[in-house]
């Protein structure tokens, strides 16, 4: 199926929404486009490091046709299943948000946007649509069993209850560590992080 924006332009839409709710949360929350040179190297190491920080991993997922134009279909992918469970090995949430909209431009006409919990107990592509028809979409699988999703309510309070509370230097070896390799389950079994699929990082600041 044919998408019609990337995940990047996805993004510039759901940043500033889930920016705005986990602030409202917590008081404070930093989304980040993580490099090890920049905000992983010594000088941010210097500057942060009497800071503690939670952490939520958030992949934009773009909307696909389907040939029947109220019907949008969605994916997520095995390696983000894979991301998630070895980033809640290491205290870091992850989930994924998908906009159902049928143009680029509804993106920025309050779009209907579901949140998604990314570690799903299936260890294959995971794939899901929405028929944008209704009044209140919801998202169905592919046997048309609905999809649970999470309010932005849920999100803030997974990632308070879930995430581990980390140092800087922490956070930074986590995430550039998640960046280059991925695990499987089977700690034996490991790849290489080659993937194109990239979170954009949220950092809450938790000091005491």
């Amino acid at each position: 199926m044919s998408s019609f924006f990337c995940e990047r332009t996805a993004e510039y839409a759901l940043v500033p929404l889930l920016q705005r709710s986990l602030e409202a949360h917590f008081g404070s929350a930093v989304p980040i486009f993580f490099w090890k040179t920049r905000e992983g190297n010594r000088t941010s190491s210097e500057i942060h490091q009497d800071r503690s920080v939670q952490v939520l991993a958030m992949f934009a997922r773009r909307p696909k046709v389907t040939g029947n134009r109220n019907r949008i279909a969605g994916k997520i992918n095995i390696e983000l299943i894979q991301f998630a469970h070895a980033a809640r090995s290491v205290g870091i949430s992850t989930i994924a948000a998908f906009p159902a909209v049928d143009s680029i431009y509804s993106l920025y006409s309050d779009p209907q946007i579901f949140w998604l919990p990314v570690e799903l107990s299936c260890d294959c592509d995971f794939n899901f649509e929405a028929d944008i028809s209704k009044r209140v979409p919801t998202l169905t699988d592919e046997n048309g069993i609905k999809v649970r999703t999470m309010s932005l309510k849920q999100v803030s309070e997974g990632v308070e209850d879930g995430a581990k509370i980390l140092s800087w230097d922490e956070a930074m070896q986590h995430i550039s560590q998640l960046r280059l390799e991925h695990y499987r389950d089977d700690s034996n079994f490991r790849l290489s992080w080659f993937s194109g699929y990239k979170p954009v990082y949220f950092l809450i600041p938790r000091d005491n």
